[in-house]
């Protein structure tokens, strides 16, 4: 008697386990649940905030006491003194984000097998892995910077100098990921990352001026993200007041004088969301298993 009410439930449940369709969390439930347990795990580490934090605090002190007082002072000799300070904090953030590749490298088994396993989709991952970098990074560069700005006595907003600072931060973090992830292994991302900064910094405009650069090279000042942040700082410095410097102003001697300062921290912006969608594109349609 039990065999013709349990014949229906067997075929049931085969028709279920013969699904040809994947079965995964929906993103919003893995996110809360990486969030929830690996976010807080990740910030009491000490190996996870030490390269993202101590590393920032010191080179911020070192330039604040190398600098102290020196942004106030519109002296023609002491002019190049503020830019370089300007370039220094948009170019570290980007050499400093080869701290971030092994995060990705080294947890590559790690997100392979669960993702596999249907525990979150890709994007719920990488959202994770970005929400704790870009807390921290908020957090430290905050302070960072405003005792860089006040120590040296920058002018114009300490929010546009957060702002340029965190948001060359913010690129730097993303790109790092993405070149892990296009990177077999870590070795090649650890030479890849300064290989690629190390191009941008000559398209920024301040070791090479964008006027001068020559024509078949000037399109790749165009996609260097510190250049955008670079004209953004200098523009907050000297936007109220442009000094003489070799015979025009200091905006103008490098094609800075028409720049508006939150339009810049804009384009720089945006090359995060590049970086991004670069990233998400490469880990979805990558699979990182060898047989």
């Amino acid at each position: 008697m039990a065999t013709p009410t349990l014949t229906p439930r067997l075929h049931l449940l085969q028709a279920e386990l013969s699904t040809k369709s994947a079965t995964v969390t929906p993103w919003y439930w893995g996110l809360r649940t990486l969030i929830k347990y690996r976010s807080p795990k990740n910030w009491k580490d000490p190996n996870f905030l030490g390269p993202r934090v101590f590393d920032k605090v010191l080179i911020g002190l070192l330039i604040m006491t190398l600098y102290l007082g020196k942004g106030d002072n519109y002296a023609e000799n002491n002019l190049m003194n503020i830019a370089s300070v300007l370039f220094i904090m948009v170019v570290l953030p980007a050499y400093g984000a080869a701290s971030y590749v092994p995060a990705l490298v080294v947890e590559r088994a790690l997100f392979v097998r669960e993702r596999n396993d249907g525990l979150y989709y890709t994007v719920t991952y990488l959202l994770s892995k970005i929400g704790d970098e870009l807390l921290v990074a908020a957090l430290t560069s905050c302070g960072m910077t405003a005792f860089v700005f006040f120590g040296v006595q920058l002018r114009g907003e300490w929010v546009c100098f957060w702002i340029g600072y965190y948001i060359s931060l913010s690129v730097g973090i993303v790109l790092a990921y993405f070149i892990a992830a296009i990177s077999p292994n870590l070795d090649v991302a650890n030479a890849l990352l300064p290989l690629y900064v190390t191009s941008l910094i000559f398209f920024i405009g301040f070791l090479f001026r964008l006027t001068n650069i020559p024509p078949w090279w000037y399109w790749y000042s165009f996609i260097a993200f510190p250049k955008y942040t670079w004209g953004a700082l200098m523009a907050n410095q000297f936007g109220e007041e442009d000094p003489t410097f070799s015979g025009t102003t200091f905006l103008r001697y490098y094609g800075l004088e028409t720049v508006d300062k939150w339009r810049y921290c804009g384009y720089g912006a945006l090359f995060f969301i590049f970086f991004f969608l670069a990233t998400l594109t490469v880990m979805s349609l990558r699979s990182y298993q060898r047989r």
